[in-house]
């Protein structure tokens, strides 16, 4: 009785191991599957936008889009501005090095004033805030844009038929 009670133990050990394998396989063939995916839906989508910038050429902009490239371009030209973000993270960078620079000169150890520290925290935070409303911006704007092309295929097959 004891010896088929530890062949029988010895058996539904070697058959969870073999499940745990079978899952680590199957856990891993499910990331690697996921990770084509999302390859794969990007470069449908790169096509998508090939094929879409193909078939528009030629064609003027149509309100709406002429209206999203300027919101774009207003944008794109207030996060260049000099006293805007990249020009306030290039003025801390360079005042960020130059403490460090500094404290290598010093025998004695100095401290970044929290003051300092503070408002770059802030700055960063609201240019996190800024690129997070960009993000949501593109996003609405992409579905915007696929809203139109659909529009457009629609429109194209009524014509076609």
């Amino acid at each position: 009785v004891f010896r088929s009670k530890q062949w029988y133990q010895r058996r539904v050990r070697e058959e969870v191991e073999e499940i745990r394998a079978v899952q680590a396989n199957t856990l891993s063939r499910l990331q690697q599957l996921k990770r084509k995916h999302a390859e794969l839906t990007h470069r449908v989508l790169q096509v998508m936008v090939d094929v879409e910038v193909q078939r528009k050429a030629g064609f003027s902009l149509q309100p709406q889009e002429e209206h999203l490239r300027v919101q774009l371009e207003g944008i794109q030209q207030e996060l260049n501005a000099p006293n805007q973000f990249k020009g306030r993270l290039s003025e801390m960078l360079s005042l960020i090095r130059m403490q460090s620079i500094n404290e290598s000169n010093l025998s004695s150890a100095t401290s970044v004033e929290s003051d300092v520290l503070s408002g770059v925290h802030s700055h960063l935070s609201r240019q996190q805030d800024g690129i997070s409303h960009l993000l949501n911006i593109i996003r609405d704007d992409m579905e915007y844009l696929t809203i139109i092309k659909q529009g457009l295929t629609d429109k194209q097959a009524a014509v076609v038929v």
